[in-house]
């Protein structure tokens, strides 16, 4: 029995591991609320370590997003936006509480993620 107690304290959570596991970030501005900020943030890492092309590390976190419940909670608002690079400027319309716009030094990459306004018809 002693042995099992042992192996419950051994036992990471792969939540608890993942956040552990982020690297370090420069956050340029961030309107999300903390919990989805964090849940970007592990999108992010995982795309850009799956991938090595930009179109396709902004592709899979667009999907992610789009399709994550806790990310479209407000029902009739846009879809997500990806823009990923080393070097861009922009010009953007968002929804409010919905833009983040962050480096990740370790992957030398800056992202820009946001959730266009949605469509309204006259």
């Amino acid at each position: 029995m002693g042995d099992s107690d042992e192996e419950d304290e051994t036992q990471v959570d792969p939540k608890d591991k993942a956040l552990a596991d982020l690297p370090p970030v420069k956050v340029r501005k961030n309107d999300l609320r903390d919990d989805l900020f964090i849940k970007l943030q592990l999108i992010c890492v995982e795309a850009l370590k799956a991938h090595k092309m930009q179109k396709d590390v902004a592709q899979q976190i667009k999907q992610e997003l789009d399709k994550a419940e806790e990310f479209n909670e407000l029902i009739g608002k846009g879809p997500w936006q990806v823009i990923i690079g080393r070097s861009f400027a922009s010009s953007i319309t968002h929804e409010a509480m919905h833009v983040s716009f962050f480096d990740i030094p370790k992957f030398q990459e800056t992202l820009l993620v946001y959730r266009s306004l949605g469509v309204q018809s006259t």
